[in-house]
C-alpha cells in the first residue's frame, strides 16, 4: 500500500502560474508557496470520477458557493475552471460534478490573491485545468433511495461534454427528490400548576419533493485571449406534506384530530453569459450578465374534527409568488505592473417579488376570507454598486488585496403597502497575506459587507401549526457586517492541513422578529448586535497513523451573539444562530481492492428564537450519522451503498406569555419531540 502512495505523493509540486493558456488573464507572477499544483497521480488512490472529486479531496480547501451577500460576486464560489469564473447561479458542485476526472488535467490551489486571476474577493481558489483536445466526454449517476416509511425515490444526473481547441458544449439533466418523513409528540403544559393541558400525538408528517432540471453551456474561445461562456437552465420542482394526528386531554381523553395537505409547484429559468476582452497587454475588460425568473403557487389545507368526529374549523391558505433579478455587471482590469493591478468594478442590478397571500376560514357557517395587512404586495430594488480594487505583490511573501466600494439602492413598495427609499452603503474590504514559508500562511481581514434581504419578508404570512403569524414589514433595511479576522492554515504530510479561524464581527441592524401592531409580530431590524467565533478544520492522513488509505476531516466552531433584546431591552443570541458545532467525516480507499468506504458525524448546539410573547429553544438530533461503502465493479462504473441514521429526536421547548416577555412570567409551554426518517441509499455512477 505504502509503495502506492508515492507516485501519489510525487504528484504534490508546487507550481509558480496556473496553467492559464486557455483562458485572457495575464501571466501569474512567481510566487513561491501561494500556487499549489495537484496532477492526476496525486488523485489516483480515490478513483475520482468527476472533477467534484476532485476539488473535494484538495488539502486545506473549503468548497464553497458564496457568502450570501449582495451582487453578483457574493452568490458565485470559490472555484476556477481553466481560469475563469462561472457566472451561473446553479453552483459550483454542479458544474464539477459535470466534467468527467479524466478530462482535468490538474488541479490548481491558489492561496492568495494573485494580480490577473479572478478571485471575486476570496481569499483562496481552486482552478480546475481541463483538457480539450476533443471529442465526447460525460458523467452519470442513478441511485434509488428507500426511505423508513417505505418510499422509493429516484435521483440522478448526466451530461455529455464535447470539446475541441477553442469550444466546449455541455448538455446536462438532474433529477432530486426525497420522502422525508417524520413522528412527532406535542406536550402543553400550564406553568402554574405544571399540570399537562393537551397531549398533540402527529402520527406521520409525510413529505413528498421533486425537481427537474435540464441546463445547457457553451464556451468559446475567440483569437487574442477573447472567450464566450453562456449558460442556461430551466427548472421545475414540487412539494407537498401530508400530516395527520389527534390531541388527548387528562386521562388520554380525545379532544379531537387534524389532517392538513400541502402543495406547491414552482417553475424558473436562468440565463447567465459573460464575455472576456482583452484590450492590450496591459488592460482587460469583463461583461457578465444574468436574467432569472421564478413562479411558485401553494395551495395549504388545514381540517380540525371534534372528539366526536364532527368536522370543526377548516383553514385554507393559497400564496403565490413571482420573482425576478437581472443583473449587469462590467470589470476592467489594468495589470500596472507584473506585481500589481487594479479592477474598476461596475455593476447593475433589478429585483422583484410580487406576492399575494389569502387566508379563509370556514367554522361550519360558510368560508370567509381573513384579511391581513401587507398580503398583497409588490417589492422592487434597484441597485448600482461601483468600486475599485488594487492587488499589490508587495514581497514574494507578502500580498495585499483592498477594495473601495459603495452601493446606492432603491427600495419601492406597492400594493397594500406604499413606500419607497433610498440607501447609501460603503464597502471597503482588505486583505493582507503572508506565506512566511511553503507549509504556512496566515491571512489578515477586515471587510464590510452589506446583507441581501429576503423579499418574502415585506409579505404577511401565518403558521397555522404553530397559531402565529409574521407581518410584512415595509421598514426592513440590509443588515451591514463590519468583520475582522485572521486565518492560519498550516500544511503536512503532503495531504495534511489545519486552519484556525478568530473572528470577530459588529453587524449593525440585526434582522430577526420585531413588536408590530399591538400584539403581533413582523420581521425588523434590530440594534446593533456582535458575533464572535473561533472555527477550526483539521484534514489528518491516516497512513502514518497505521490507517492506510485513510483521510480524517474534523471541524468545529465555537460561537457567541449578543444583541439587545426588543422587548425586554437585555442582551441576548441572535435568532438561530447555535452556540457550537461540531462535524467529523472519514473516508478510507483500498484501491488494490477497488473499494472505498467511510463516515461523517455532525453535531451542534441549540438555537433561540424570539417573538414578542414567546421563545423557544429547538435542539438537533444527536445522532445524525451517515456511513458507505462503494466498489468499483466494472471499468469506471462504481457502485454505493449508503445508510443515513437519523438517530434521536429532535425537540424544541416553546414558553409563552399571556401578553408580552417584558410583563410577569411565562404561562404555558410546549415541548415537542420529533423522530425523522431515515434512509438506504443505493447508487451507481460512471464516465464515458
Amino acid at each position: 500500500m505504502k509503495q502506492m502512495l508515492i507516485p501519489c505523493l510525487m504528484g504534490l509540486t508546487l507550481s509558480a502560474t496556473p496553467a492559464l493558456a486557455q483562458s485572457p488573464v495575464a501571466p501569474v507572477p512567481e510566487q513561491a508557496g501561494v500556487v499549489l499544483s495537484y496532477e492526476p497521480d496525486f488523485f489516483a488512490d480515490y478513483n475520482p470520477q468527476t472533477a467534484l472529486d476532485l476539488v473535494s479531496r484538495v488539502p486545506g480547501f473549503d468548497l464553497q458557493g458564496g457568502n450570501g451577500g449582495r451582487g453578483l460576486d457574493s452568490a458565485l464560489g470559490n472555484v476556477l475552471i481553466d481560469g475563469r469564473r462561472p457566472s451561473s447561479k446553479a453552483g459550483v458542485t454542479t458544474l464539477l460534478q459535470r466534467l468527467p476526472a479524466a478530462t482535468v488535467l490538474k488541479v490548481e490551489l491558489i492561496r492568495s490573491p494573485i494580480p490577473g486571476i479572478d478571485m471575486a474577493g476570496q481569499d483562496q481558489v481552486v482552478n480546475v485545468i481541463t483538457d480539450r483536445s476533443g471529442g465526447w466526454s460525460g458523467a452519470w449517476n442513478g441511485e434509488g433511495r428507500l426511505f423508513e416509511s417505505g418510499r422509493l425515490v429516484p435521483r440522478g444526473e448526466a451530461s455529455m461534454t464535447r470539446s475541441s481547441p477553442n469550444a466546449t458544449l455541455t448538455l446536462a439533466i438532474d433529477l432530486a427528490g426525497h420522502a422525508n418523513g417524520r413522528d412527532q409528540v406535542r406536550q402543553n403544559f400550564d406553568l402554574t400548576n405544571g399540570a399537562e393541558l393537551e397531549r398533540r400525538i402527529e402520527d406521520r408528517f409525510q413529505e413528498r419533493f421533486w425537481d427537474l432540471t435540464p441546463s445547457v453551456g457553451y464556451q468559446r474561445q475567440f483569437d487574442a485571449g477573447h472567450s464566450l461562456r453562456v449558460d442556461a437552465r430551466v427548472w421545475a420542482w414540487g412539494f407537498a406534506e401530508n400530516r395527520t394526528g389527534f390531541s388527548q386531554g387528562a386521562q388520554a381523553m380525545l379532544l379531537g384530530s387534524a389532517a392538513s395537505r400541502s402543495e406547491t409547484e414552482a417553475y424558473g429559468t436562468e440565463v447567465s453569459a459573460d464575455y472576456d476582452h482583452r484590450l492590450n497587454e496591459a488592460w482587460s475588460l469583463k461583461l457578465t450578465g444574468l436574467q432569472r425568473l421564478t413562479t411558485e403557487d401553494s395551495n395549504d389545507r388545514f381540517i380540525n374534527f371534534e372528539a366526536s368526529g364532527a368536522l370543526g374549523r377548516v383553514t385554507r391558505i393559497e400564496e403565490t409568488e413571482d420573482e425576478g433579478e437581472t443583473v449587469l455587471r462590467m470589470e476592467a482590469r489594468r495589470a500596472t505592473s507584473p506585481a500589481r493591478s487594479r479592477t474598476f468594478i461596475l455593476e447593475g442590478a433589478y429585483n422583484f417579488l410580487e406576492g399575494d397571500f389569502d387566508l379563509f376560514e370556514d367554522d361550519g357557517a360558510g368560508e370567509v376570507e381573513v384579511v391581513l395587512p401587507v398580503s398583497d404586495t409588490r417589492v422592487e430594488e434597484h441597485r448600482v454598486n461601483a468600486g475599485v480594487s488594487e492587488l499589490w505583490r508587495l514581497s514574494p511573501r507578502w500580498t495585499l488585496d483592498a477594495t473601495a466600494a459603495v452601493e446606492v439602492s432603491r427600495i419601492a413598495q406597492t400594493g397594500d403597502a406604499e413606500k419607497e427609499r433610498t440607501f447609501t452603503y460603503f464597502k471597503p474590504e482588505a486583505t493582507l497575506t503572508w506565506t512566511p514559508r511553503e507549509a504556512d500562511q496566515i491571512r489578515f481581514s477586515l471587510r464590510r459587507s452589506v446583507g441581501q434581504l429576503s423579499f418574502g419578508d415585506f409579505i404577511s404570512s401565518v403558521d397555522v401549526v404553530d397559531d402565529t403569524e409574521s407581518l410584512g414589514n415595509p421598514d426592513l433595511e440590509p443588515e451591514r457586517t463590519t468583520a475582522a479576522q485572521v486565518e492560519w492554515t498550516r500544511r503536512f504530510w503532503q495531504e495534511g492541513a489545519f486552519t484556525v479561524i478568530v473572528r470577530h464581527e459588529w453587524v449593525e441592524g440585526v434582522l430577526d422578529s420585531v413588536p408590530a401592531g399591538v400584539s403581533g409580530d413582523a420581521p425588523g431590524n434590530l440594534g446593533d448586535g456582535q458575533r464572535s467565533w473561533i472555527e477550526f478544520e483539521v484534514d489528518l492522513p491516516t497512513d502514518r497513523l497505521g490507517v492506510n488509505g485513510g483521510l480524517l476531516a474534523l471541524s468545529g466552531r465555537l460561537r457567541d451573539t449578543n444583541v439587545p433584546d426588543p422587548v425586554t431591552g437585555d442582551d441576548r443570541r441572535f435568532r438561530g444562530d447555535e452556540d457550537w458545532r461540531f462535524s467529523l467525516d472519514f473516508r478510507q480507499d483500498l484501491p488494490d481492492w477497488g473499494v472505498a468506504w467511510g463516515f461523517d458525524y455532525s453535531v451542534q448546539g441549540d438555537e433561540d428564537f424570539y417573538r414578542r410573547r414567546e421563545f423557544s429553544r429547538t435542539s438537533a438530533a444527536r445522532l445524525n450519522l451517515d456511513v458507505f461503502v462503494e466498489k468499483q465493479i466494472w471499468g469506471d462504473m462504481t457502485a454505493r451503498l449508503g445508510l443515513d441514521l437519523n438517530g434521536g429526536d429532535a425537540g424544541r421547548e416553546r414558553y409563552r406569555w399571556p401578553v408580552s416577555r417584558d410583563i410577569g412570567f411565562p404561562t404555558q409551554l410546549e415541548r415537542r419531540e420529533q423522530d425523522a426518517d431515515g434512509f438506504v441509499t443505493f447508487a451507481l455512477r460512471g464516465v464515458f
